[in-house]
């Protein structure tokens, strides 16, 4: 008897690892051009990608993004709207599990699935993302992952993607956000974008 219990927690054992390496690391073309449509409508503060208003809480408002990755269970994007901060910032809810490990798995996929994404400006040339990936602990309640568009232009100068991984009542979460650290209007083109 004491075999078959130690059968049964090795089969267990080894299907929650296939579980975890069977995360799919192909990068999906719909993917790839999700993540660069969101990439250039940054620099419009997501006007071109903003649908209906979801939320309105005094100077902040968050509203659903017309484009979204595949896979995610959410794709948001949240305005603030105040004299002192216009910024917008755009966020994906990709996973959500009560396992550490299968969380972790995708996290580092998308970390990989995004360093494969790029921005193509309108002369045609491209420039890919880039970062350091860092490694989650099931000790540290949050892990983050950040990656910049390898370009000069200034629009881009304090914009990132992150990846994170962030431990929420009971249960692990992976989003990813795409947000500027300066406010918009400071990185803004000058001319006024119709939608």
């Amino acid at each position: 008897m004491k075999r078959l219990i130690q059968l049964f927690v090795m089969l267990a054992f080894i299907s929650a690892n296939a579980q975890i390496k069977s995360v799919d690391k192909t990068v999906q073309p719909a993917f790839i051009k999700a993540v660069e449509m969101v990439l250039g409508d940054f620099p419009y503060n997501y006007n071109h990608i903003t649908g209906e208003l979801l939320l309105a809480q005094g100077e902040f408002e968050q509203y659903a993004s017309i484009v979204t990755l595949p896979g995610a269970e959410s794709c948001l994007i949240g305005r603030y709207h105040s004299e002192v901060d216009t910024t917008a910032s755009w966020q994906a809810l990709m996973y959500n599990s009560e396992d550490f490990d299968q969380a972790a798995a995708h996290y580092r996929q998308l970390f990989y699935q995004l360093k494969s994404c790029h921005l193509k400006m309108s002369d045609g040339s491209v420039y890919y993302l880039d970062g350091k990936y860092e490694t989650p602990s099931y000790d540290m309640p949050f892990t983050t992952s950040a990656l910049t568009v390898q370009t000069a232009d200034e629009r881009y100068k304090e914009f990132k993607v992150e990846v994170e991984l962030v431990y929420q009542v009971e249960k692990w979460i992976v989003n990813i956000n795409m947000v500027s650290k300066k406010k918009d209007d400071e990185m803004r083109p000058t001319l006024a974008v119709t939608q």
